[in-house]
């Protein structure tokens, strides 16, 4: 007999009550049992705050998203919301994929933007996922290829954050993508290394931006400002590969 085999005999239910109550007995003391109601129905879970790496969708390229078109019937393709399934199962269905929406960009690497989707539920739980995908107008389709670079749902009442509380992922590359709270912030920008200023992308009371960090390139700080444009906040950005050794 396996180990695994011994353990499940283990676990089996010891059968010697049967054997030493009768069943005229048994039923008789069963009868004298009050009913009781069915145990109502579990309350719907209420999402937790969630920030997913999805390195999956970087170590397999890009990932094919079908015609990018919708179909007669205003449906976004399968490839497309496949990638934003987590949305419906971190929300237990509360947020439809099907009511996706690209509603901010700025420039990404290599020709390409970084767009933020998003969608909503009936109660206000508000999910977003990052992505590289070829330039155009913020209205335009669903693309025909992209790359998924993480997201996250927060629940409707979850607390007001400061500037700077974190999420994001990286590739095998060095290529982070990451989003921070607003808190009173209006806008923030990334100082690169070289002297350089990148602007984030504004949307869902998020700042999402990308970098790279690797062995040969050190992490930018993010700087967040007023609507004054006074600096208010000042973030050093993390390797994602150093914290995870």
């Amino acid at each position: 007999m396996s180990r695994e085999q011994t353990i499940l005999e283990k676990l089996r239910p010891v059968t010697a009550v049967d054997e030493q109550w009768p069943p005229a007995a048994r039923d008789a003391a069963l009868e004298r049992l009050p009913l009781t109601a069915a145990d109502p129905a579990p309350a719907r879970r209420r999402p937790g705050r969630r920030r997913l790496l999805l390195t999956a969708a970087f170590t397999t390229g890009i990932v094919a998203a079908g015609a990018g078109v919708a179909t007669a019937g205003g449906l976004l393709p399968d490839s497309f919301t496949g990638p934003l399934s987590f949305w419906a199962s971190e929300t237990d269905g509360g947020v439809d994929v099907q009511t996706a929406r690209r509603v901010a960009q700025g420039p990404g690497p290599d020709g390409t933007v970084l767009s933020v989707w998003s969608a909503r539920s009936a109660d206000g739980t508000v999910c977003v996922a990052s992505m590289f995908e070829a330039p155009g107008p913020v209205d335009r389709p669903a693309p025909d290829g992209f790359r998924l670079a993480g997201g996250q749902c927060d629940p409707a009442d979850l607390p007001a954050e400061p500037f700077g509380s974190m999420g994001g992922s990286s590739t095998p590359e060095g290529i982070h993508t990451m989003w921070a709270s607003a808190g009173g912030a209006v806008r923030a920008e990334l100082r690169l290394t070289d002297g350089s200023v990148r602007p984030t992308v504004p949307a869902e009371g998020k700042f999402f931006f990308w970098y790279e960090a690797s062995e040969r390139v050190a992490p930018p700080t993010l700087v967040a400002y007023d609507a004054a444009g006074s600096v208010v906040d000042e973030r050093p950005l993390p390797d994602l590969d150093k914290l995870g050794r």
